[in-house]
């Protein structure tokens, strides 16, 4: 069973701030996951090589993901692409469920690994998925926290 931190941001330069932590040797076998948009996860998902850049908020972490020890990982959370889920998931839909069922399938691959004992995801007590860049729906943020939290009590 690996660990769950439920990590809250409360200022740069200590737990809960991604780019710091991550940097920590008290972290070394923590998977930090970091909520994405759907076109830089699927790049990368797909073997793309431009999706190293940093990205806002969490995703600040995103380079970790193409480091050959893979440290962190995205979970889509919006799309910037024009329709129904620009600027965040606004219904747990087909299309979502598909695109967090290849989120999950990364996750638990990276977990089973054996090189982790933890993984990380931004918490926020209100709406338990922290993030602010995408206006993602509820139940939205309710799937993806259940799921993780399934996924590392498998592994």
């Amino acid at each position: 069973m690996v660990n769950v931190i439920k990590s809250k941001f409360e200022g740069s330069g200590k737990e809960g701030d991604f780019s710091w932590m991550i940097t920590q040797p008290h972290h070394e076998r923590t998977l930090f996951i970091f909520n994405d948009n759907e076109g830089e996860f699927y790049d990368h998902f797909n073997g793309g090589s431009h999706t190293c850049g940093k990205g806002g908020g969490n995703a600040g972490i995103r380079p970790y993901q193409c480091k050959p020890h893979e440290r962190a990982t995205g979970i889509p959370t919006g799309t910037y692409d024009h329709g129904p889920h620009h600027m965040g998931y606004t219904s747990l839909d087909d299309h979502v469920k598909e695109v967090l069922a290849d989120a999950f399938t990364q996750l638990e691959a990276l977990l089973k690994s054996g090189r982790f004992d933890s993984v990380a995801f931004s918490w926020d007590d209100e709406t338990k998925l922290g993030g602010r860049i995408f206006e993602t729906a509820q139940p939205v943020r309710d799937y993806i926290v259940e799921n993780i939290i399934a996924i590392a009590n498998r592994c």
